[in-house]
């Protein structure tokens, strides 16, 4: 785990100012603490800041040269099955070292870019081919590691972090209105796009092929095929034991490391899953971490003790305070580049600091509500709509439809949808189209905006335009939503220098659940529902009448007690409305309503001013935490924008 930095010239030769690169690759040394090195020629300058995890010795340090000094790489992440890659390829590469970084490179050599489907692995990374005049950056299968870039006629300049760009290029800092607008829509960028104009996200699963005039961006893996795969059943056993099967090898495979390596555990499904298959591969107690708040009704020690004392795990749990969050909350805005996504990245962060006192990698459980449909509100909604759809041919009595339509409308606010695409965005959309109207000024913010996230979650509706409803939003998640969350635990854990593994993120596990029925990831608990179910919505029904991610559950449950496989999900919640109701309302009230506010033009300032000189309005849960979000971006812009 380490952090990238790169110049790669798109005609004539590069006037690299080298000392200026260095000072802008040491800003990505929470990334890279223990080693940095810098490659350059006429054509390229490459940066490398390491975090040792495999191959502690200096020869596996990188810039990394082949032997014949064609090649030349910086690599950020991890290839889990190297030592397999290497082994069919040591009869004809000599190896100087035992890192996954010298695997990648020779395999490269080997096999040219094709060698990415040979991977098991999250990864950023650059490769200099001498020989071809070709530069190819690359980014994993899923979005695990980050990759940001900037490009203009004469360089492309790309980077682990947003800032190192800024600082090493002259270029000006520009908001852009369009990530602002999709912040508040879906919690962050969503078009592969940053909080600043020109400085873009290489999209997961693609790669970049560069040579002198001539830029190619190439998509070179996409699970959108195994979907179609659900039509043959092969039975609740054969799925349970394919799960189990591939899992325990990603967490296999997470747990190689030449430094020590723990795991979160929230005492939810997903993180016990993993620290319990660790425990089967570990010869000493697993070192596991769990947080929470200082209030028990925002934590879930409990659970996460019940998991730790079964296997006798190495148990520890940090809870935090207001003061601590609230003293960390713009540290971490500063080390992300953008407003925070989610309330509950602060203490996710305070715990990577925690934990750093003993290891340095942590296994973690993010992707597993993606790939089975653990998100139950959600992933049961397209029942709502069926329903609505062919309403006239069930078994409704006259009394029956009423109630439901009645229902309907109360929860959507319509008892029309054109398509299950606008169905689906009006649950998804974290503010509303109506409520982003009355909250943003109407001059920054035009209606193409609008369209252009629409239509981005159309695209991955269309790649799956004959394939149910249901399935359509498991692949946005896994193509939209996923990227976000592994966004958000890359820069807490890099930020305290930890390296986080998120074994439910292996593309082979992925490319598996796509082809289980639905029927065994959200299942009714019986097959003659109560009447009343006729009528109700899914967030009434989710977790009551079914069981989400019910195939995962049933995998593990001759490991994990019922009273965590089973119970209602949690989440991770974070006492806003209680710190609203204290002094934190006057810290939010004074700095958006500051006459030299910075975001104070992104508003309907009345509208602002309403709700903020409205306390009890303040703390209802929607809008503690819209005044939230606000809050992240007005120090966003006050860290970047304040001249």
């Amino acid at each position: 785990m380490c952090g990238i930095l790169g110049e790669i010239a798109l005609k004539g030769s590069l006037n690299s100012n080298l000392k200026k690169f260095k000072k802008a690759l040491r800003l990505l040394s929470h990334r890279g603490p223990d080693d940095s090195n810098i490659y350059y020629n006429s054509q390229v300058t490459l940066g490398h800041t390491r975090l040792s995890i495999i191959d502690l010795n200096m020869q596996a340090t990188q810039p990394m040269m082949s032997k014949c000094g064609n090649y030349v790489i910086v690599f950020n992440g991890e290839i889990y099955n190297f030592q397999e890659i290497k082994t069919r390829l040591h009869k004809k590469y000599h190896f100087k070292t035992n890192s996954d970084t010298e695997v990648l490179l020779y395999c490269y050599i080997e096999y040219g870019i094709k060698c990415l489907d040979m991977f098991n692995g999250m990864f950023s990374f650059a490769i200099y081919d001498n020989k071809q005049k070709i530069t190819y950056i690359v980014r994993d299968r899923l979005g695990i590691k980050p990759l940001y870039y900037f490009q203009n006629e004469d360089a492309l300049i790309f980077s682990s972090e947003v800032k190192s760009i800024f600082a090493y290029y002259d270029i000006e800092k520009k908001i852009n209105l369009e990530a602002v607008y999709s912040y508040f829509s879906f919690r962050y960028p969503i078009l592969n796009d940053t909080f600043f104009q020109n400085i873009n996200v290489l999209a997961p699963a693609h790669f970049l092929k560069i040579s002198q005039n001539k830029i190619e961006e190439i998509e070179y893996w996409n699970s959108s095929y195994s979907f179609k795969e659900q039509s043959t059943d092969l039975g609740e056993q054969y799925y349970i034991s394919k799960i189990r099967e591939i899992l325990n090898s990603s967490v296999k495979y997470r747990m190689i490391s030449d430094v020590p390596v723990g795991s979160f555990l929230s005492g939810g499904v997903d993180s016990s899953i993993i620290a319990a298959i660790m425990n089967d591969y570990s010869d000493c107690p697993v070192k596991t971490f769990t947080m929470g708040f200082d209030r028990d009704q925002y934590n879930e020690f409990n659970y996460a003790k019940m998991v730790a004392d079964k296997f006798n795990m190495d148990y520890r749990e940090l809870k935090v305070s207001s003061k601590d969050y609230f003293e960390v909350l713009n540290k971490l805005i500063l080390y992300k580049d953008a407003p925070l996504s989610v309330p509950n990245e602060v203490p996710l962060y305070l715990m990577s600091k925690e934990l750093k006192k003993d290891i340095t990698v942590v296994l973690s459980g993010e992707a597993a509500d993606e790939l089975f449909g653990g998100y139950g509100r959600i992933f049961r909604s397209p029942y709502d709509l069926e329903r609505l759809n062919n309403i006239s041919d069930l078994n409704f009595t006259s009394v029956e439809k009423e109630k439901f339509k009645s229902n309907f409308v109360k929860k959507y606010g319509t008892e029309f949808f054109e398509t299950d695409l606008d169905h689906f965005l009006s649950i998804y959309m974290y503010m509303s189209a109506h409520d982003k109207q009355n909250l943003l000024a109407k001059d920054k913010f035009p209606s193409e905006f609008e369209i252009n996230i629409k239509n981005r979650i159309k695209q991955c509706f269309d790649e799956l335009e004959e394939d149910c409803y249901t399935n359509k939003i498991l692949y946005t998640f896994e193509k939209i939503h996923l990227t976000g969350l592994l966004q958000r635990v890359d820069t807490v854990t890099m930020a305290a220098s930890v390296e986080a593994r998120i074994p439910f993120a292996d593309h082979r596990l992925v490319e598996f659940v796509h082809t289980i029925p639905l029927k065994y990831k959200l299942k009714w608990k019986n097959n003659s529902l109560d009447a009343c179910v006729k009528t109700m919505m899914s967030d009434g029904i989710s977790e009551v009448y079914d069981i989400p991610k019910y195939i995962l559950k049933k995998a593990y449950e001759d490991k994990l007690p019922n009273e965590v496989l089973y119970r209602k999900k949690m989440g991770f919640p974070v006492p806003l409305k209680e710190w609203f109701a204290g002094d934190f309302y006057m810290y939010a009230k004074k700095l958006l309503l500051n006459p030299a506010s910075k975001s104070k033009e992104f508003y309907n300032v009345k509208y602002i001013e309403k709700i903020l000189n409205n306390k009890n309005q303040c703390i209802e849960p929607q809008m503690a935490m819209n005044i939230w979000m606000m809050i992240n971006l007005e120090l966003f812009m006050l860290n970047n924008f304040d001249n």
